[in-house]
């Protein structure tokens, strides 16, 4: 009975801190859970990044063609004397995209948002023009089967031999307005949301609006990302789809919905049933590596490849290393090129060009300083949005269905959380109780000291060093098998490992001390420390010395004259 009743408070106890632990998670108070949850992710990307993308599969297929202040400057010498540029000049930049590098990209996602003509003799016509002539809209435009949903559009678009594009459009749920410009890009493109939470980078949105508000927004029938989208247009160019039933449904249909026919929208939320959690990783292209030496003459200032796991770990728990912290930075993960360098060509060849371009997925962006199209990522720091997009397309094409799910989109991660919490406090009351009895035991048979040597300290070692390796088990776990998001693991050592140290504040020194204090090291450092000790008490010490008390005659004595001295009789002598 005894036993049950300790094996009950134990439970209880456990289950009160696992308790407390979901209430404060679900309260969010200062946002702290939310913020320890972004750290934990974060650390554990800088840790991980290096084995990310180990057979480059996303690598070798993504490609980021940017503009900047840099680009502007240097695109004057070509005619571009204003920002924004003209859209007959923006359809030029589009339009080098497809030919110079000797064979058309696979798909093209331009990260810049057309809401209107802007002026006057922009060449919007010329613009709108070239973009229907790469996509073929001439001949899938006009067919209702290819306008059920983008996935089915850009099957369309493949089916007829056009390259896909892709425009980014603000999200419906944001901006409540469809200009004439977008519906008419509508017509001849692709459009994709692409203010995105980089906390959750949604793939299939359905944004619950009735039919006539869908009607008026354009929306057929969902929405899906830029990432999502590009891996469509991939996956469509593949045997097997990819290996996703929808987007290999939507593929046998194109030919049929080109002829008039209408099927029901495509259905891939079984498979991208989460928003996906996007994984940085670290290692540069060699293709970037090699180009930027032989524009600029100079090696890119990348980390070295070789920074692997246990550097990374150390660092990390040292405390080194930030993100974009330290002497050379975490370079662009994807191949990554500016357009004036493209156009001047200096210290490029056309092969360079071929594998920035051919057959590749485009991504085109901008990284002005001045704009708010920045994310945070836990690797590299501060990075362009466009960037964002091309590590979500790189996350696909790596692990397909596999790609790491948002864990707080999916299920009640806190609730998973605490009963972790709990089982991790239970076991370590348990291991509390069974030292306080092995020490009963050792009194009772007078073994207590022996017992301390070799019990004692290896005990603790296990409670501590077994909850650190089931919450690193349970994270690997979760990350590697169940593809999802790393739980709040610092959190969790945060509140387990101080709830043992708390319960073992009196018993633990003690303990630790009486197991290894036989050795002659240990009593070599507790007697310097000891002497150290003493020499920091500083309690009684007085910045300045007391000065000596001054004894002073007093006033009042009379003086004696030393005859009067001579007459005095010795106190010894008798009269």
């Amino acid at each position: 009975m005894a036993v049950a009743t300790r094996i009950f408070k134990a439970l209880l106890v456990a289950l009160l801190l696992a308790g407390s632990a979901y209430a404060v998670a679900k309260l969010n108070l200062f946002g702290l859970e939310s913020a320890s949850d972004r750290v934990a992710d974060g650390v554990y990307q800088r840790i991980t990044a290096a084995n990310y993308g180990a057979d480059r599969k996303g690598q070798r297929r993504i490609s980021v063609v940017y503009l900047d202040e840099s680009s502007m400057e240097a695109m004057k010498g070509y005619g571009w004397n204003r920002f924004p540029p003209t859209y007959d000049q923006q359809w030029q930049m589009f339009d080098d995209l497809m030919q110079v590098g000797g064979a058309p990209p696979a798909a093209i996602y331009a990260d810049f948002v057309y809401t209107g003509q802007g002026g006057p003799n922009e060449g919007l016509d010329a613009f709108m023009t070239g973009v229907a002539a790469a996509t073929k809209a001439q001949v899938w435009g006009q067919a209702r089967g290819c306008q059920t949903d983008p996935l089915i559009k850009l099957a369309c678009i493949e089916a007829a031999g056009g390259t896909p594009f892709i425009f980014a459009k603000p999200s419906p749920a944001d901006l409540d307005i469809f200009t004439d410009v977008q519906r008419r890009l509508d017509a001849v493109a692709v459009l994709a949301p692409a203010l995105v939470n980089n906390q959750a980078y949604p793939l299939v949105v359905d944004y619950g609006f009735d039919a006539a508000k869908k009607a008026r927004l354009d929306i057929h029938a969902f929405d899906v990302s830029p990432a999502l989208a590009m891996y469509a247009a991939w996956c469509l160019r593949q045997a097997d789809a990819c290996g996703v039933t929808g987007f290999a449904q939507a593929k046998a249909r194109a030919p049929q919905a080109i002829a008039g026919k209408v099927f029901a929208a495509t259905d891939v939320t079984g498979v991208f049933n989460a928003p996906l959690d996007v994984v940085w990783g670290s290692r540069p292209d060699p293709d970037y590596l090699a180009m930027t030496k032989a524009v600029t003459g100079q090696p890119a200032p990348c980390r070295a490849s070789g920074s692997g796991f246990l550097t990374r770990l150390g660092e990390q728990l040292a405390g080194l290393r930030g993100p974009a912290t330290g002497a050379r930075q975490e370079c662009p993960y994807a191949l990554t090129l500016g357009y004036d360098r493209m156009v001047a060509g200096l210290g490029l060849q056309s092969g360079d060009l071929a594998r920035v371009l051919a057959g590749r997925l485009v991504m085109v962006g901008g990284q002005f300083r001045a704009s708010n199209d920045w994310v945070e990522s836990p690797v590299q720091g501060q990075a362009p949005g466009v960037h964002y997009h091309a590590m979500a397309l790189d996350n696909l094409v790596e692990d397909g269905a596999n790609y790491r799910r948002n864990a707080a989109m999916m299920f009640d991660s806190d609730l998973l959380k605490s009963i972790l919490i709990a089982a991790l406090a239970f076991f370590g009351i348990m291991g509390v109780m069974a030292r306080n009895s092995l020490l009963d035991h050792a009194i009772a048979t007078r073994m207590e000291p022996r017992l301390r040597a070799i019990i004692y300290g290896p005990l603790y070692l296990l409670i501590f060093g077994a909850s650190i390796a089931v919450v690193a088990a349970a994270t690997w776990f979760g990350v590697s098998l169940l593809h999802r998001a790393p739980i709040n693991w610092i959190g969790i050592y945060a509140c387990v490992l101080g709830f043992l140290f708390y319960a073992t504040r009196e018993t633990l020194p003690a303990d630790i001390l009486g197991s290894i204090e036989h050795l002659s090291w240990v009593r070599w450092l507790q007697n310097r420390a000891h002497r150290f000790g003493a020499f920091l008490k500083f309690e009684e010490d007085r910045l300045l010395a007391p000065r000596p008390p001054h004894v002073a005659e007093p006033a009042d004595k009379p003086t004696e004259s030393p005859s009067d001295n001579a007459k005095e009789a010795p106190a010894h002598v008798q009269r």
